[in-house]
């Protein structure tokens, strides 16, 4: 499977991304940033017209501390040609052994994506700046600020895919946003970033808030922008235009930093883009204390009088084996996550669904969407043990929501009814149901994890502040189009529907090349349009039709498709998304 997926990537690489690029020269193939703490060497790719500035690190944090801006002065010519090691993994490994075929393949397809990066080290906040090649410290462009999705367990900044991919980091290639750019004559800097993940960076409870190092991945992003602030021009961009974008836990990123420091962004960006992902319901640092304490007891601190302090001296393999002792994103528990953002009174004040609805939030334009099908992906595995009604109640009840009412859950269950016709994927009659409550298990847990909290803010965001929002119809699978898409046994892919991260992958990073897919065309262009203009419409393709800002009147959204974009309502599973809404304080992961 992971030999199918690199066979894609090196098939349908847009806009002829070089597969092997060695360069020697010093001059316009080894492209030179002087920073006040070092001068770094990138590379160039003249096919693209992109320089690139990979694996520079903008700070240091012993493990569970806070983190501090890089200042040490490095003599000499620094290397900035290879993306920098990913931060520890949650591994996606064994996931499809004594499942259904169907299943497995589909499992087997999101391991081969969302499976091993590159490398992975303790040592891994860095930074990568890509830029158009003509760009000179004078160019004053706007930046894209990309942070990567992964249930806040995995990924990085390089990649999504495995060892064996050929073309390192290219499901992030952001050489291929900013070559668009260009050809829009729109430029823009894009930068990524690696942040802490899983218990490295999200751990919780009490040792942890009395430490004052709660949400450290978080704090990382943060700290990652005011390296941009300070040292972008360099590179010639632009720091007082910065956007910040992610997709999943990229995107509940993004949300969370419209929120923090009571909503003042503190200059360090302009706008926002939250592809899948809005203001989490999250309950306090006590809920994750019992992970805390598996991985005090797998590391051997349990009879430690500072707990916090033995973990921190533990060997990192032993730490990093307590890690993969918690469940998966993909497996049974889904998205009722171990490892989230959550309230500790200071950094992040109170779960970010409370702070959208006291409207403390950031005011810069935004955009916010999601895929139709945000939650098939994540009913693959919990379908199979969740075959009938009572146990679609357990489910629920025990593993997403201990604090709602068994009226509660029902009410749910009636919102979201057991009925293929009303499940997801959404549109698709009695079809793809392969278990009983599969279609009905993706709805609720894509409407709760993603939709409903993009209709909270959208609802709640003040008076004036624009704001767009979007529903992508990912058109999967486009067999016979793409000669690679066949060779992936994506046969399967309709049980999924239009699928969460498949826009990210496929359109925002042209995996799909615009010349056969009109939503790479669409999005890329809007994504440059908005990052320059704060709006997404001024992009100069005359194929798409205006996107109109939200407004509680209209309820205008853009859905992307392929047979071409349209402006349709926001107002579907209206009453089961403001239940959710209306009863968030029961239903808290």
């Amino acid at each position: 499977m992971r030999n199918k997926w690199a066979l894609l990537l090196t098939a349908t690489l847009p806009f002829g991304v070089s597969t092997s690029p060695t360069f020697q020269a010093r001059d316009l193939l080894a492209p030179q940033a002087i920073l006040d703490y070092a001068t770094y060497q990138g590379v160039a790719n003249p096919l693209l017209g992109v320089n690139s500035f990979l694996g520079m690190p903008y700070a240091t944090a012993a493990r569970f501390d806070n983190p501090v801006l890089y200042n040490k002065s490095l003599s000499g010519i620094q290397s900035a040609t290879a993306y920098g090691p990913a931060c520890p993994q949650h591994e996606l490994v064994a996931l499809t052994s004594d499942v259904v075929p169907e299943v497995a393949g589909l499992l087997g397809l999101a391991e081969s994506v969302l499976g091993k990066v590159l490398s992975q080290s303790e040592d891994c906040l860095s930074v990568n700046v890509q830029v158009p090649q003509n760009a000179t410290p004078d160019s004053n462009l706007p930046i894209l600020f990309w942070i990567h999705g992964g249930g806040f367990t995995s990924g990085g900044s390089s990649a999504f895919v495995s060892e064996t991919t050929a073309v390192p980091g290219i499901a992030y290639q952001g050489a291929t946003i900013v070559q668009r750019s260009v050809e829009m004559n729109q430029p823009v800097i894009f930068v990524s970033i690696n942040y802490r993940l899983n218990a490295f960076g999200f751990s919780g409870g009490k040792e942890i808030e009395d430490a004052g190092v709660t949400n450290l991945g978080l704090k990382d992003q943060r700290l990652a922008m005011q390296w941009v602030q300070k040292h972008i021009s360099k590179f010639g961009g632009d720091p007082t235009k910065v956007t910040i974008a992610g997709e999943s836990a990229g995107a509940w990123s993004v949300s969370t930093h419209l929120l923090l420091n009571d909503g003042n962004p503190e200059g360090l960006f302009r706008g926002a883009i939250a592809m899948s992902g809005g203001a989490l319901k999250v309950d306090g640092q006590q809920r994750q204390q019992g992970v805390f304490d598996e991985m005090v007891r797998s590391v051997g601190c349990e009879t430690a009088s500072d707990k916090l302090s033995c973990v921190r001296a533990a060997p990192y393999d032993a730490v990093y084996a307590a890690v993969q002792e918690q469940p998966l994103y993909l497996g049974y528990t889904s998205l009722a996550e171990k490892w989230f953002p959550r309230p500790d009174g200071t950094f992040l004040k109170d779960s970010p669904h409370r702070l959208v609805e006291a409207g403390i939030i950031a005011d810069v334009p935004v955009i916010i969407g999601d895929m139709r099908d945000e939650g098939t992906l994540f009913a693959l595995l919990p379908q199979l043990n969740t075959t009938t009604d009572d146990e679609f109640k357990d489910y629920f009840q025990t593993t997403w929501w201990p604090n709602a009412t068994d009226a509660q859950v029902e009410k749910l269950m009636e919102l979201y009814p057991q009925d293929p016709t009303a499940g997801s994927p959404f549109g698709t009659g009695d079809l793809n149901n392969l278990f009983p409550q599969y279609k009905r298990l993706a709805a609720l847990i894509g409407d709760y994890s993603f939709q409903a909290q993009r209709r909270q803010l959208l609802e709640t965001i003040p008076t004036g502040q624009k704001v767009w929002t979007y529903e992508v119809d990912q058109s999967l699978p486009l067999l016979g189009q793409v000669p690679a898409l066949d060779q992936l046994g994506l046969t399967d892919v309709p049980l999924l529907g239009s699928f969460h991260v498949s826009e990210t992958i496929l359109n925002l990073f042209g995996l799909l090349p615009a010349a056969i897919s009109k939503n790479t065309l669409a999005i890329m262009s809007m994504w440059i349009s908005f990052t320059n203009t704060l709006d997404p419409n001024n992009h100069g393709v005359s194929s798409l039709p205006e996107w109109p800002a939200w407004n509680s009147t209209a309820l205008s959204q853009y859905r992307f498709q392929e047979a071409g974009p349209a402006v349709i309502q926001d107002n579907y599973r209206a009453d089961g998304m403001k239940y959710i809404n209306d009863n968030a304080e029961s239903l808290l992961v």
